[in-house]
């Protein structure tokens, strides 16, 4: 599993390096409005999530009929601490700050090239959806991180940031005048079958996809500023009781 996730990260950080220059213009999108949405976000998140994990049943998940506890995106952290040896009886444990701040500062600067690919597969054509077809967008988003072994009841909760993205994604699309897009985000847009069906009942192709090129892009700056936090928070939560033992 380790080797897998390994591989898996090592190859989005060469397509985001191939990509920074969208990359950056990401980072540079994460604003003070941004961050403000992202933070009331993760405190919405993390209740929904701590409710729905004391229900019944909310707690399964592929991780725990593997056995398996943990997320599976940091087991390559894991393995690595493992490998280091036993952590010291008292006193600061170095090493695991260490590593931690390692793989997480790598996996932050990946995150936002993620943010931006997700964001094109679950929200682009959105705008043509119902109340009930964003609620299946956003539950379809949540459901699919059952793949990295997270419970149920985290899945659902995180169904709740997908839903905000799409409401992210068809504000920026709806805006009444025709959004200015930088062309490195609007070359790297790529549209998925439900987004070219949209554009199909478009009147002006051109706008249209200006359009979804916009909302995608303002959805990934939310997505990646949330994923950012959470990241932060795990890397805080890890050092501070590495280095306070």
């Amino acid at each position: 599993m380790a080797l897998w996730i390994t591989w898996v990260l090592v190859r989005a950080g060469r397509t985001a390096w191939t990509n920074r220059r969208l990359v950056r213009l990401l980072w540079r999108g994460i604003t003070a409005a941004v961050v403000g949405r992202a933070l009331a976000l993760v405190v919405a998140v993390m209740l929904t999530a701590a409710v729905l994990l004391t229900l019944p049943g909310m707690d399964v998940g592929i991780g725990s009929l593997l056995d398996f506890d943990a997320n599976a995106v940091f087991t390559p952290l894991e393995q690595a601490v493992q490998l280091a040896g036993p952590a010291p009886v008292v006193g600061p444990d170095w090493v695991l700050a260490g590593l931690a701040t390692v793989f997480l500062g790598a996996l932050a600067l990946v995150i936002p090239w993620l943010a931006f690919i997700e964001e094109e597969v679950f929200r682009g054509g959105l705008e043509q959806a119902d109340g009930l077809g964003q609620l299946r967008s956003a539950l379809r988003f949540g459901l699919v991180h059952l793949v990295m072994l997270v419970p149920v009841g985290a899945t659902l909760a995180i169904s709740v940031a997908g839903l905000a993205y799409g409401r992210r994604y068809r504000h920026a699309h709806s805006t009444l005048a025709v959004p200015v897009v930088p062309p490195i985000a609007l070359q790297a847009y790529r549209p998925t079958k439900r987004a070219v069906a949209a554009l199909r009942e478009a009147d002006h192709l051109e706008e249209a996809v200006t359009r979804q090129a916009a909302g995608v892009l303002a959805s990934a700056q939310l997505h990646a500023t949330f994923n950012l936090m959470v990241i932060g928070l795990i890397w805080f939560a890890i050092t501070f009781d590495a280095l306070t033992r």
